[in-house]
């Protein structure tokens, strides 16, 4: 009986996690066919063949549970591993004989049952903010006086404003919530072994969800949803690694979407599936950039000759707006569709380029992502750079650049002469901030407000090895945050700016 229970085990273990899988497929199927063979020859009559049987079944539980031991160690073991493990061992049991202590069939189940949160327990370090505060401090327009300075265990790999200042993710598998007034740390959340593959944000800065990829298998990721404020692991998904790279996970106020055959909404607190989306019959749905919005998801939608944006609604999943035209050039011709959005979700730049359309049709504009309003369109013949803040930029060449104020429309021309190699960016509502003269000990912080003044600067001590590489500027809740990676030795610090 301990063997059927074992053998029961190493079968649901599959389907414990949606079909998403962290044990290989080759890997799974060596399991489940040990088990498989192991426990039905352990009844045959004769004692060659249930030798056998026992050394087959020893041999299945001893690799299940080397690949379990892995999986914690690279801080990513999924749910199926560790059922797999308890039920390979429940089979060598059944077959070894029966020790001096009794295995029970309920006991192998139970432990099949605890053994992926006895797992995940010893590959996750943590640490929560105790007491909740919901009222951060404002997005900083602009760095003041002081600054305070965060050391990182390991090279900064990602920043987000979110909670009371900004989240960092380190290349040890840490991912730090750092006060913006004072750079004191809020709470952290480790799966040692691992390294975090992408963070993001929602757009109210109240959650922030961290895919953590094993460097031992990168076939699929753990995305783990956390609260902002507090660093309470929310719930956890295992995806395919390639949903990740691809921009596959969109979070927005209350609904964490994960696009693979069709977008499925997830409601932010509790995981539980909200709606499912595909596109309607006689159209598609093309690979698009991924654009994250505060409260709609945004899908590209192509019908024929017409394409286009469609926006559902983040909590229902029925659509609350679309922007289509029709498109005149050969079924033949190629159509890309490019949405991008602002940081604070709530603008989206679109472009249709490939085919003509309609007269009047636009197909390069900046819309408003709650109504579907166009606020403004661009020239074509320039860049518009939405990733950077909640204000677009839009450059032509690198010559000349202006920062759009989609609500009025007004633009603020960018004075790139004061910085005229910028190595990263981020506007405000009422600044333009610039970090250029990376010296490999300290870079300049260029400030341009939108009033028409000169711009001013300020060194910043980075102390790292050499100049920063993928430098990050961030205005986050309570301060202008600065980050990045050096080229090895001590890790850069975190600097902040408080307002």
């Amino acid at each position: 009986m301990t063997t059927v229970a074992g053998v029961v085990c190493v079968v649901v273990a599959p389907f414990l996690s949606g079909g998403a899988t962290r044990a290989s497929g080759v890997g799974l199927l060596w399991f489940v066919a040990g088990a498989a063979v192991a426990a039905p020859l352990g009844l045959a009559r004769s004692r060659k063949v249930r030798v056998a049987a026992a050394a087959l079944g020893i041999a299945t539980a001893v690799a299940a549970v080397v690949r379990l031991a892995l999986d914690v160690r690279g801080g990513v073991p999924g749910l199926d591993t560790p059922v797999l493990a308890v039920g390979a061992v429940g089979v060598a049991i059944g077959l070894f004989g029966s020790p001096p202590w009794r295995v029970r069939p309920v006991g192998v189940l139970a432990a099949g049952v605890a053994a992926p949160f006895a797992a995940d327990r010893a590959a996750t370090a943590s640490t929560t903010r105790g007491v909740p505060d919901l009222t951060p401090e404002p997005v900083a327009e602009k760095p003041g006086g002081r600054q305070w300075s965060w050391q990182p265990p390991a090279d900064v790999s990602a920043v987000a404003a979110a909670g009371h200042g900004v989240v960092v993710a380190a290349a040890d598998g840490s991912v730090t919530a750092l006060d913006g007034l004072d750079g004191s740390r809020d709470w952290s959340y480790a799966r040692p072994g691992a390294h975090v593959h992408a963070l993001l944000a929602s757009a109210d800065r109240r959650t922030v969800v961290a895919a953590f990829a094993s460097k031992t298998d990168s076939s699929n990721d753990l995305v783990v949803v956390l609260d902002a404020d507090t660093g309470t692991a929310r719930f956890d998904r295992v995806v395919p690694s390639v949903l990740v790279e691809t921009g596959e996970i969109l979070v927005s106020t209350r609904t964490l979407t994960i696009r693979d055959d069709a977008y499925v909404g997830y409601d932010i607190r509790t995981g539980d599936e909200l709606w499912r989306w595909s596109a309607p019959a006689g159209c598609r749905n093309p690979y698009t950039l991924p654009a994250q919005a505060r409260t709609v998801v945004l899908a590209a939608l192509e019908c024929g000759r017409s394409a286009g944006l469609v926006a559902l609604d983040e909590v229902t999943g029925r659509e609350r707006w679309r922007h289509v035209v029709e498109t005149t050039g050969p079924d033949g011709e190629r159509l890309d569709i490019s949405p991008a959005a602002t940081t604070d979700g709530a603008v989206v730049w679109l472009r249709l380029v490939g085919r003509a359309a309609s007269p009047g049709s636009v197909l390069n504009g900046l819309f408003d992502t709650e109504t579907g309003r166009l606020l403004a369109r661009p020239d074509a013949s320039r860049w518009v750079r939405t990733d950077v803040g909640p204000i677009p930029v839009i450059e032509q060449e690198k010559t000349s650049a202006a920062a759009l104020d989609p609500g009025t429309g007004a633009t603020h021309p960018i004075d790139l002469g004061a910085c005229p190699v910028r190595s990263a960016d981020a506007p405000t509502r009422h600044t333009y901030l610039r970090v250029c003269q990376d010296t490999g000990r300290d870079v300049t912080l260029v400030v341009q407000d939108f009033d028409g003044g000169a711009p001013t600067s300020r060194e910043v001590r980075t102390d790292g090895s050499g100049p920063l590489s993928d430098p990050r500027l961030v205005p986050a809740p309570g301060a202008i945050v600065l980050a990045g990676s050096t080229s090895g030795g001590t890790p850069a610090p975190v600097v902040g700016f408080p307002a």
